[in-house]
């Protein structure tokens, strides 16, 4: 199956080469890619296929392969030191209850040869069999204003009672975070647990549980739309879950978010806020001890002055790390729909010219064979503080990992436009 889409290399001679001393004096060298893919990895529930593609930088597919669950692929090729290379992955979905196919392609620029691990997809479980709160005299109605997925329900009896259960997030034995509103308080109470079993039982008045009287109001610039959420962390935690103590989404714009945080439980806060107006985003996350109590536009900023994929062309300002270019299209029934997104290092100048490579991988899907051109639809660009490394978050993007903050203060910047 590795040779299945391989399409094009820029001799036969080159291919039919090995690694000796000509290779050497010629300038020539092997350049490998390794991809393992754990077998509980999940790329789509709806996934056919997923495949990935080495090429050089003029769009030449040089290798490829299918990625599979358990399995690992090696992509290589000997070519000029002078060249870059860039991997590609195209997953095939097939959404057969909607008739809906789609097609995405992802693009990493310039990437470093070397083994790539595309880890296993955490799980989230709503078993809600772990955990057991039986409360009273909470008042009726009653509400739970913060945590982990939880069930539960009440009634008027015993001055007012819940019954909640939940799962723990380190299961067998991890710390456990809620909070709760009676009617008939101003604020909110919480429950907070360290190294709790699975299956632990806790039986309470109401009254008993500490009241969170710390109220932070944050201001963030006007807007059309925005969300956020905020997490509690502790810093010695083994299983490093992130406790959530509040969110919102405002689908009208709201100036002023409100988090509800108790005083001496929470190493660190991770703050995350995303605003919009119009076709232009801004988007911030920062671990910090206090959570802020206000959020500037980040100071990143692009003009896009050629939007083609064959010509692209963009200027920037302020410091950014990554930017994400994606294409998307669909068909005129939308039964099927196509994108192209194109990871690459952010300069003062981006320039790059991928649309060669999108038509060569999609010679090999014939239902891809209407779209001669895709238009833009957004540009994102990301700054990391405290790593600022394109190689080091292109790692992150190529195995489908999550960049996390690493130590407090640290924050991410983000501008995002749409086109389309």
């Amino acid at each position: 199956m590795k040779k299945i889409f391989f399409l094009l290399v820029v001799s036969v001679a080159l291919i039919s080469c090995s690694k000796d001393v000509e290779d050497t004096d010629s300038g020539l060298q092997d350049f490998t890619v390794t991809l393992n893919v754990d077998a509980n990895h999940r790329f789509s529930r709806f996934q056919v296929s997923t495949h990935a593609f080495l090429s050089d930088e003029n769009g030449t597919i040089l290798d490829s392969g299918e990625l599979r669950l358990g399995e690992t692929i090696t992509l290589s090729f000997s070519g000029s030191s002078s060249m870059h290379y860039d991997l590609s992955y195209i997953r095939y979905d097939n959404i057969v209850d909607l008739g809906i196919k789609t097609y995405s392609l992802v693009t990493f620029n310039n990437i470093e040869q070397g083994t790539y691990n595309i880890g296993p997809t955490p799980l989230i479980e709503n078993s809600h069999d772990e955990i057991f709160i039986n409360m009273d005299n909470t008042g009726y109605p009653f509400e739970v204003t913060s945590g982990i997925t939880g069930a539960g329900g009440g009634g008027p009896e015993n001055g007012g009672y819940y019954n909640f259960r939940s799962n723990l997030s380190g299961s067998p034995r991890s710390d456990f975070y809620v909070s709760f509103k009676s009617p008939n308080d101003q604020f909110e109470r919480y429950l907070w647990q360290r190294d709790i079993s699975e299956g632990s039982v806790f039986n309470i008045d109401y009254n008993s549980l500490p009241t969170i009287t710390n109220i932070i109001n944050t201001q963030i610039p006007s807007n059309d739309y925005s969300y956020f959420s905020v997490d509690g962390l502790i810093n010695d935690d083994e299983n490093n879950i992130h406790h959530p103590i509040a969110l919102g989404n405002f689908a009208g714009g709201n100036t002023s978010l409100s988090t509800s945080a108790p005083s001496n439980v929470f190493d660190d806060f991770l703050f995350s806020v995303h605003f919009r107006n119009d076709n232009t985003g801004y988007s911030k996350q920062l671990r910090t001890i206090s959570i802020p109590e206000q959020i500037n536009t980040p100071t990143l900023n692009f003009m896009v002055n050629n939007q083609s994929a064959q010509n692209f062309n963009m200027t920037t300002t302020g410091e950014a790390t990554i930017y994400d270019v994606t294409y998307r299209a669909g068909n005129t029934d939308e039964t099927l729909f196509y994108s192209h997104s194109i990871y690459g290092e952010v300069f003062p100048e981006v320039i790059f010219s991928k649309e060669t490579l999108r038509q060569n991988i999609q010679q090999a899907y014939p239902d891809l064979v209407e779209f001669e051109t895709l238009p833009l639809g957004d540009v994102i660009l990301t700054y990391y503080s405290q790593t600022n490394s394109y190689i080091d978050i292109l790692k992150y993007k190529i195995q489908g990992d999550y960049y996390e903050i690493p130590e407090r203060n640290g924050f991410i910047d983000v501008i995002s436009k749409q086109f389309d």
